[in-house]
This record gives structure tokens, sequence and C-alpha cells, in this order.
């Protein structure tokens, strides 16, 4: 025992739930292209904060004989694990926004029957997605206890499943490029031939009624 019991398990729960914040920042940002998730790591942040501020209190006052240092001890432990939850929510947020946003830039730059072709379980994965999401946002009343059952649901049913299309589709992103400049260049086609006839179909009439006007005089 290093401290007390309580003190123990708090510091327990601490590093489970700051390890497995790191665990999650570390993925989101693999996935969205090494960019900082500057929520979960702000959240982290302040969790810093608060661990300083509890060692100072277990350094420099008698926490053993006085409750009240005692307890703000154990709320600014709690209020950093509190924090830990949060980063590790946030990181998963950042990660389902940057891979839906993609799937759908995607999805409108090459449309969704080709993209069915070349990954067959892209409905299925982006239908759990929106189930995921909608999921999150029913449970947004409650910022931690409720809400991190969920996330660790997520983590474990949905997270690798969806990182799993992801990296197949980031892995063919060539292969998506030239599909989406042929289809660039067919409505490039398409919109040159659509004018090419319209302009052909007013000159036409413009020489019918020369034509005509021509005739009755």
């Amino acid at each position: 025992m290093l401290f007390d019991h309580k003190l123990d398990r708090l510091y327990k729960q601490l590093i489970f739930q700051w390890n497995i914040a790191e665990r999650r920042i570390k993925k989101a940002e693999q996935v969205c292209e090494n960019e900082v998730i500057v929520s979960a790591v702000f959240e982290l942040r302040y969790a810093g904060r608060k661990i300083v501020d509890a060692q100072l209190l277990l350094l420099d006052k008698d926490w053993k004989n006085d409750q009240d240092e005692y307890d703000n001890i154990c709320r600014f432990l709690a209020d950093a694990i509190e924090d830990c939850v949060k980063a590790k929510h946030d990181a998963i947020d950042a990660m389902l926004d940057f891979v839906t946003i993609w799937f759908k830039e995607n999805e409108k730059r090459i449309g969704l029957h080709r993209l069915m072709e070349i990954f067959p379980n892209y409905i299925d994965v982006t239908a759990q997605i929106s189930a995921v999401q909608a999921k999150i946002a029913r449970s947004r009343e409650d910022r931690v206890s409720a809400r991190d059952g969920l996330y660790d649901e997520i983590e474990i049913q949905d997270y690798d499943m969806m990182l799993l299309l992801y990296d197949k589709m980031s892995i063919s992103k060539d292969r998506i490029q030239r599909i989406a400049s042929r289809a660039e260049w067919m409505e490039r086609i398409l919109a040159w031939g659509t004018g090419i006839i319209t302009i052909g179909t007013v000159i036409l009439v413009i020489d019918i009624l020369v034509k005509f006007w021509s005739g009755s005089h």
C-alpha cells in the first residue's frame, strides 16, 4: 500500500484511464493523418494539472491528519480520472468525424455504386457508423459514467471494423483517384457534348427563321 486504500484505488483508476486515453489518442492520430487530437490532448493536460495539485498536497500537507486536505486530494484525483475519460471519448469522436467525412467525400467523388463494387461491405460499415453516432448523440446528457460504457463498447465492437474499411480504402486511394478522374472527364465530355448540341440547335433554329423570313419577303 502506497498511501491508503482509497488513494491507492484512485491512483490505480487514474493510471488505467490515462493509459486507455493515450492508446485511443495515438490510434485516432494515425487515422487522422497524424493530426493532433487537440480536444483530447487538452483533457489530458487538465488531468495533468490536477495530478500535480494532488501531489503538492501529498508532499506539503498533513493529509493523514487533516480531513479537508485529504478530501481535496481525493477530489483532484477524481477530477483527473474524469478528464482522462473525456479524453478517451474525444479521441473516438475525432476518429469517427474524420472517417465519416472521408467516406462521404469519396462517395461524392466516384459515386456509391462504384464504391460498393470496390468495397462490398461499404454500406454495412457506414450504416454501423451512423448507428454509433446516433447512440453517442443520445448519450450526451451523461458526459462520463453512462457514456464511458458506450465508448468502451464502441472500441471493442465497432472501432476496428471501421478502421479496417478505412485502411482498405486508404490503401486503394490511387485506384479511387483514377476512377474519380475518369468520372470527371466523362462529366466534362457530357457537358461539352450538351453544349455543342445546344449551340447547334440554336444555329439551326436561327437558320430556319432566317430562311422563313427571307421567303416571306
